[in-house]
Formats: C-alpha cells, structure tokens, sequence
C-alpha cells in the first residue's frame, strides 16, 4: 500500500492518520484491494468535512503464483521493471474520501520473476528545479530503464538511482512537495 495526501503540514498529517488506521484494521481481515480501499473511502468520506483526499494504491502478491490483486484509487501508476519497463495498466479510480458509495475496480496482473514493482508518490512526478520545471514520468522511465540497461533494478538499487536523478534535477530548488518511494522485487 502507498498513498499521498492532499494539502501540507500538521492538517494533513492528522488526516493522514485516519487512512493509515483504516488500512491497518481492514487489512487485518481482508484481502481484496478493492474492498480495503473501498471500506478506507467510507471511512473518510463519511467524516471528511474539508473536503481532504488521499490517492491509494493497494496490491496484494500472491507469492507462489505471481498473481497480484490491485485498486487504484487515483495514484500514479507502478511501474513494472523486468523484462522491460512499463506502467501497471490503472483503472481511473477517484481518490478515496469523497463519494462514500464508490465501487472501486479490482485489477489482477501477473508478475513475472525478478520484475520489480517501483510505486512512487507525485512528489517524485512533481519535483521542480529552479526554472520550476518539473521531473515527470518521461524521468522516471528514463532512469527505470538506464537501471534495467545496468542489472540495477533491484529495490535499493532503483531507489537509489532514482533519489539520485531526482536531487540531480531538483539542484538548490527548494523541496515543494514531500516524496515517498517503494520497491519491491518479486523473486
């Protein structure tokens, strides 16, 4: 699971606590993502008065097959880095907090061994130099595919191009957004 935040600071850091718990309980007694995300977006639609969202991104792996069970709920697409490089095929889900009855879609692909999944938030999308200009997915393919290129796709590997590339492009820019990535290989 990954998600991001709408707004900055304490405020959304409060809000934020509420979909992490959510998450935690569900999850807890439920394997379909769809109904994970699903049951978080009542949650906070149903108490969301400052009209808040959070983009999910919830995938399950069965580890034996390679079969991974996915909802998106308005957050940037995986890549998948294996025998090439290329996003996770989304449904374009709403974000979760704001229409309680919701019916998120449930996505399935399989994953082939050694691909790693590479989740990010759009703080790495969004990531802006002093011209303001910003580091986008065209980036994000560019150094996957440098990484796949070297053998280095694997997740500390990855992440560390990537943080690499990203501080790079960004130079002295102050930092706009937070951002958040994960990796994970599947083998």
């Amino acid at each position: 699971c990954i998600g991001d935040v709408s707004g900055k600071g304490v405020p959304a850091s409060l809000f934020m606590a509420v979909p992490r718990s959510a998450f935690r309980t569900v999850s807890a007694h439920e394997s379909m993502p769809n109904h994970i995300v699903g049951s978080i977006n009542k949650t906070i639609a149903d108490m969301n008065k400052n009209n808040m969202f959070v983009t999910l991104f919830v995938g399950v792996l069965d580890l034996p097959t390679g079969q991974m069970l996915y909802c998106n709920a308005g957050h940037d697409a995986p890549l998948l880095v294996g025998a090439g490089v290329g996003e996770l095929p989304c449904d374009s889900n709403i974000p979760v907090g704001f229409m309680p009855e919701w019916e998120y879609t449930l996505q399935e692909a399989e994953i082939y061994t050694g691909t790693t999944i590479f989740l990010f938030t759009d703080g790495l999308t969004e990531a802006m130099n002093v011209e303001n200009e910003e580091f986008q997915m065209d980036r994000i393919n560019d150094v996957a595919v440098k990484a796949l290129a070297q053998q280095q796709q694997e997740p500390h590997q990855l992440i560390a191009l990537m943080t690499e590339a990203v501080h790079q492009f960004v130079g002295d820019a102050e930092q706009s957004d937070d951002l958040t990535m994960m990796a994970i290989q599947y083998i």
